[in-house]
């Protein structure tokens, strides 16, 4: 077992057994006030990271076939398949002057200010879009220096295991890196993320919005690695369609979402009489204020597993290709199980106190229903075959809260 593998082991074991308390408090402390101001979401930083990379993707492809004339086997070596597939820019690199100026295009920048930020700043987006309370409760110094923490010895790692020519320089700009990337995130974090009341997903449709969101950028993610996280812009072309789709589903998405959140928050909102109506049959269904007991319990699983895995989330995924994938197993399985007590937890308090066991059956009755249905759709969508593993498992986590939502939402209809 060599030094790197045993050193990627203690990341993940100290990312989950400190990281997960850290964010757990930051979960059960009380939201801070709303800022005030003009709202500016996260998603708003990643979109001018994703930028920067290609901006420095451009410079770089430059400087390669200016100076190098497209062959990188300079570094080390270490030229791997799927790395290095340049893009013909055409009369920009033929004319681009002083292209030897360039030169810090290759690792140097994307280490000191682009990779981490891209990481942070998703992972923070789709925890905004989830829910802004939560979003702001994580958005501290300690977890968000815990989170960079954490990432940044894990690609200091890899880095090393890599062995390029630029090692040395970029594992101190990485964690120069760190530490800028936690000043500009509580920076960007102290303004409002999104109109003043809106919280978690009250609704199915909410709920799907946020799904199809995260899928859509989950997507679009996975193609930014394949090509300009890989220095090949040559390879974007071929990620062009799936990537406009996917560009194409966000947009919709979020518009969608926008103005659910919108109707779900505006004074005088009130039920259908016919849901009041009924709610005087049966006790079960008399807070008609809160979402259906099932689709609560998938919210409140979404919000805590997405909490838990902020720090220990890219440890664990390098484990699975540098590591134990056993070890991954195992550690990931911890954090699941935590946050699914937590949930479980936390919506059983808010169960109706009268008939409270019978609530109690249906409720675990249809949790069970809609976790063998969201199991069998998860795994049916990652055993078709992917070009990466992670294109596998978000297909299948979206497959799981596709289904679970349908099912917890036609189980709280019935009965709830």
């Amino acid at each position: 077992m060599t030094g790197t593998a045993l050193a990627l082991h203690a990341t993940v074991a100290a990312s989950v057994l400190a990281g997960v308390p850290v964010t757990w408090r930051a979960v059960r402390s009380p939201a801070p006030p709303e800022p005030g101001g003009r709202v500016i979401g996260p998603g708003w930083w990643l979109a001018g990271v994703v930028g920067l990379l290609f901006v420095n993707q451009v410079l770089f492809t430059v400087y390669a076939v200016r100076v190098h004339g497209g062959d990188m086997s300079y570094l080390g070596g270490y030229v791997p398949d799927g790395w290095f597939r340049l893009a013909d820019l055409g009369w920009l690199t033929d004319h681009w002057p002083a292209p030897e100026l360039l030169a810090l295009s290759v690792f140097r920048l994307p280490s000191l200010l682009l990779e981490l930020p891209l990481g942070i700043f998703a992972y923070l987006t789709v925890l905004n879009w989830l829910d802004p309370r939560l979003y702001r409760r994580l958005s501290t110094t300690t977890v968000l220096a815990s989170a960079s923490a954490s990432y940044t010895i894990t690609f200091g790692l890899i880095e090393w295991a890599m062995g390029t020519t630029y090692t040395n320089q970029d594992l101190v700009l990485r964690a120069v890196g760190g530490v800028l990337t936690v000043l500009v995130a509580r920076h960007a974090t102290r303004r409002p993320s999104a109109p003043s009341g809106v919280g978690a997903p009250r609704t199915a449709p909410e709920l799907l919005a946020f799904a199809a969101s995260t899928a859509a950028l989950g997507y679009l993610i996975l193609a930014l690695y394949d090509s300009v996280l890989l220095y090949s812009l040559g390879k974007v072309g071929q990620h062009l369609p799936g990537a406009t789709v996917a560009a194409l589903v966000l947009v919709s998405s979020r518009i969608a979402a926008t103005r659910l959140r919108t109707a779900a928050t505006r004074p005088g909102a009130a039920e259908p009489s016919r849901a009041r109506a009924r709610s005087t049959v049966d006790p079960l269904r008399a807070d008609r204020d809160r979402p259906g007991i099932g689709l609560d319990t998938l919210t409140s699983g979404l919000s805590w597993w997405l909490a838990l895995f902020l720090v220990p989330a890219l440890a664990i995924r390098y484990e699975l290709g540098f590591g134990s994938r056993l070890l991954a197993a195992a550690a990931g399985l911890l954090v699941i199980s935590a946050a699914t007590l937590a949930a479980l937890s936390q919506v059983y308090a808010r169960l109706p106190l009268t008939n409270r066991p019978l609530a109690t059956r249906r409720w675990l009755l249809g949790l069970a229903l809609a976790a063998v249905a969201g199991a069998l759709a998860a795994a049916a969508g990652f055993a078709v075959p992917a070009t990466h593993q992670e294109t596998q498992l978000l297909r299948a986590a979206a497959l799981f809260v596709l289904t679970a939502t349908a099912v917890t939402t036609a189980w709280d209809r019935r009965y709830f």
